[in-house]
């Protein structure tokens, strides 16, 4: 059997993190007061660099979410461009990959 999601503990993440993001989809109309079930979290989060930033540092831990074209950095495990000399988000010289 599969572990439940922990909604608040995910929301609370996202806000530690100031990831500017709205919750949408069921868990958004049951906190409008819908009396309805739901097994899912929907998040739509603001799409800005500083944002998405911050939002990669909260979901570091997660590593089911990989990109396409990104390797993770050593030093602060958050995922970069395969190309990139440093990493934009703590600044360390990456390595050739």
């Amino acid at each position: 059997m599969k572990p439940k999601p922990d909604f608040l503990a995910i929301l609370q993440t996202l806000a530690k993190h100031q990831v500017d993001f709205i919750v949408v989809g069921g868990v958004g109309a049951v906190l409008q007061g819908a009396p309805i079930s739901t097994f899912d979290l929907d998040v739509v989060h603001s799409r800005t660099s500083d944002n998405i930033d911050r939002l990669l540092v909260a979901n570091r831990l997660n590593r089911r979410c990989e990109l396409p074209g990104h390797r993770r950095c050593p030093s602060c495990d958050i995922p970069v461009p395969t190309g990139a000399r440093l990493c934009p988000h703590c600044g360390c010289a990456l390595g050739k990959s």
